[in-house]
């Protein structure tokens, strides 16, 4: 009796470990969403000033034909505008720099890419024409 009432218990306890596991895990995707493709991210300049722009533009589209909505951000800067092509105005430090985006559909799936683009010294003009 006592080691029927122990494997009762022991079923008891596997059946609610499973349903709290499901629990924890990430709401599932719709049927047949599938993640919106960033097939570019390109930068008019790789290099640019202190203080300078280059133009970033991404290429994505969504293969279940859902609208797309565009996230902009960066590591040191501004992005400016918004949609698929954006402006960067570096910062006045040297150094590389990050731009981001995120395209995500309108169910909330997303995809990202990331840019690396780098904030150089101006070229050194010299006095009296050399």
């Amino acid at each position: 009796m006592t080691s029927r009432i122990g494997k009762v218990s022991l079923g008891l306890v596997l059946v609610m470990l499973a349903v709290m596991s499901n629990a924890c895990l990430a709401p599932p995707q719709s049927a047949g969403n599938t993640s919106s493709v960033i097939s570019s991210l390109e930068a008019e300049y790789m290099n640019v000033y202190p203080l300078g722009t280059s133009q970033i533009k991404c290429i994505v589209s969504d293969p279940d034909s859902s609208a797309v909505q565009l996230s902009w951000s960066c590591t040191g800067g501004n992005i400016l505008g918004e949609g698929s092509t954006v402006t960067w105005q570096s910062p006045s430090d040297y150094g590389d720099y990050h731009i981001m985006v995120v395209a995500k559909d309108k169910n909330g799936v997303s995809s990202k890419a990331v840019l690396t683009l780098s904030v150089v010294p101006r070229p050194y003009k010299s006095c009296c024409g050399r």
